[in-house]
């Protein structure tokens, strides 16, 4: 609600009544501007993440230089230091690694993840804490009745949700379409003289009698009954007299306790939600989905800036969010994950990975597959430089000339890339176990 004099936001939508706005500030200073802003930034300072090829480079770098070199002063022949380099080929880790990423990848897009790039598969496997928006991602987009509460016993709950439903039903606002939803067809009944007054509620004849159904200042301008609600609420008035009240709370994902359960076998150390909501509904929600660490009323800078506080010992970092306030703290986290099922959005964008299915669980598929694709690669490169270092130290003998040392090395590499593409073979039930175990 504004009244004249109040500032208003970019994307602000009046409603039945013409108003004049004086612009203040440029373009440049509204809030969606802020939060491209905010992207920006976050993307300007990604988190250090070393990869896993380029751990093993430099000691599998010197371990070949120490053969090569030993060969040339033992055979005091600079061939022999050709002939080892020759098998000392880099070649599993430029490609066993990256062959593997585009399988895990390949895998993911089976299961309706789509994932931007190798690294973030890298990340995934590794992450130690996961971040979460509230609404639309841990929750529902549908409100459910909490509670129906009458002035009096004159009245009991059943009418009063009939009475509010049967004014409601031909809204197209959020809360009207979930009562209306949520309400037995039966208690619907028709009603007449239908008049909504935008952001403040929905007046109408049902019988012989005026109902009002909205904020408490259009169904009680003077608000006898002083009630301070703390949650989505609605108030009914019958004939301009205050009838009761009905409140509503977010709907959890069926599949969100369970999500966050796999999540810590798979090695989930922390686990957030960071919510712009009051205190009330982000505990309700945090509390029924296992949370650890609840925080509310929290600006879309505000959440940067807590991912970004995440302790060292706990990262990767992975955000999870829906809406386009969560695009700067998708971006901020080593690993932005979208709910993308409703289309394009500056979350799908921001993203490093998209869930294209409107079900939470399909992080554990994600976490999983992750865990399943750096093994393969990782016992790929590890075979393939115990390959090569047994092929230098036969090099070293000069048996191998550099011709035939050419040969094993190619034949070495098709092993790697054969290696690496069992990475698209999926893990073993990942939705029941939360573990990761190779086909």
């Amino acid at each position: 609600s504004k009244k004249p004099g109040d500032d208003l936001m970019s994307g602000s939508i009046n409603g039945d009544a013409a108003v004049e706005v004086e612009a203040t500030k440029e373009a440049k200073d509204s809030e969606y501007q802020s939060i491209v802003t905010l992207v920006r930034s976050a993307q300007s300072k990604p988190a250090k993440f070393v990869r896993m090829a380029d751990r093993y480079a430099v000691p599998f770098t010197i371990i070949s230089l120490v053969i090569g070199v030993a060969a040339w002063i033992f055979s005091k022949d600079p061939t022999r230091f050709a002939e080892v380099m020759v098998v000392a080929s880099p070649c599993p880790l430029l490609i066993a690694a990256p062959v593997a990423l585009i399988s895990g990848m390949s895998s993911m897009s089976n299961s309706h993840i789509i994932v931007k790039s190798g690294p973030t598969i890298e990340k995934l496997a590794n992450a130690k804490t996961f971040a979460f928006d509230k609404t639309g991602t841990l929750t529902k987009n549908q409100l459910v009745i909490d509670q129906i509460v009458p002035v009096s016993d004159k009245i009991t709950k059943e009418q009063l949700q009939s009475l509010a439903a049967s004014v409601e039903q031909q809204s197209t606002h959020v809360i009207a379409s979930s009562l209306v939803k949520v309400t037995d067809k039966k208690l619907i009944k028709p009603a007449h003289n239908i008049k909504e007054t935008t952001g403040q509620g929905v007046e109408g004849t049902v019988g012989d009698h005026v109902i009002k159904v909205g904020r408490t200042e259009f169904t009680d301008p003077n608000n006898k009954m002083n009630i301070n609600f703390g949650s989505t609420t609605i108030t009914i008035s019958i004939d301009g007299k205050y009838a009761g009240y009905i409140t509503f709370k977010d709907q959890i994902r069926p599949e969100t306790p369970s999500t966050l359960v796999r999540l810590r076998r798979q090695g989930a150390k922390h686990i957030m939600m960071l919510t712009g909501d009051h205190k009330d509904a982000a505990d309700k929600i945090g509390k029924a989905a296992g949370v650890d660490d609840i925080r509310y009323q929290l600006l879309p800078d505000e959440k940067i800036k807590a991912i970004r506080n995440v302790k060292k010992e706990n990262r990767p970092v992975v955000m999870t969010g829906d809406g386009i306030n969560d695009a700067p703290s998708l971006t901020a986290a080593d690993v932005g994950i979208a709910m993308g099922a409703k289309g394009a959005s500056a979350a799908s964008e921001s993203a490093d990975a998209v869930i294209m299915v409107d079900d939470l669980s399909k992080i554990n598929d994600a976490v999983a597959i992750s865990k399943h694709t750096m093994k393969v690669a990782n016992v790929d490169v590890l075979t393939a430089i115990t390959i090569i270092i047994c092929v230098e130290l036969i090099a070293f003998t000069g048996i191998i000339p550099a011709i035939w040392g050419a040969i094993v090395q190619e034949c070495i590499d098709l092993l790697s890339i054969s290696l690496a593409l069992l990475a698209k073979t999926k893990p073993k039930n990942p939705k029941q176990t939360g573990e990761v175990a190779t086909n």
